[in-house]
């Protein structure tokens, strides 16, 4: 679906590298409630240099600036509502903004509809888990499998970049 959506560019490969760390990620996140830095930040780097590269090759440096600024802006304003609001910790705020990377990559769309995404499919299984009593009300979640599955939807079907 990935390389229906995306073509055979070599930005495929970043996303296609994101797809294959969300799985690892998602089952870890849902049975220990954590997200592995050892997993997370040399995302970072893989994720950067493809996109680099990318900008070197095709001078798309406007992409990338973007690209920078979505990874900055929506890991501190995960980390805001992780100081503010409790509930979510650090390896959501940095999986966020190895996301905002990402999906801003795409445009500024694909990061509020990934992000909107990722948390509706939060709120939903939430509300389904809560209307099975499977989880008490004030129980922790894991939000990372949400996060991840919302931004590579967007990836795949989202607004055009």
């Amino acid at each position: 679906m990935l390389a229906w959506r995306l073509g055979t560019g070599f930005d495929l490969l970043a996303y296609s590298y994101l797809a294959a760390v969300a799985v690892p990620l998602a089952i870890v996140d849902l049975a220990e409630q954590r997200l592995p830095s050892k997993v997370v930040l040399p995302s970072y780097l893989v994720l950067g240099g493809v996109f680099a590269t990318e900008t070197a090759l095709n001078s798309s440096y406007a992409d990338l600036l973007r690209a920078l600024a979505g990874m900055v802006v929506l890991a501190a304003a995960y980390l805001v509502l992780a100081l503010a609001l409790g509930g979510l910790g650090a390896g959501d705020v940095k999986l966020a903004g190895l996301l905002g990377l990402a999906l801003a990559w795409l445009s500024w769309g694909a990061v509020l509809t990934g992000t909107f995404v990722g948390w509706l499919l939060a709120a939903v299984a939430r509300v389904v888990l809560r209307l099975v009593w499977r989880v008490e009300r004030h129980a922790p979640m894991p939000l990372g499998p949400y996060l991840a599955l919302g931004a590579l939807v967007t990836v795949a079907v989202g607004p055009p970049g």
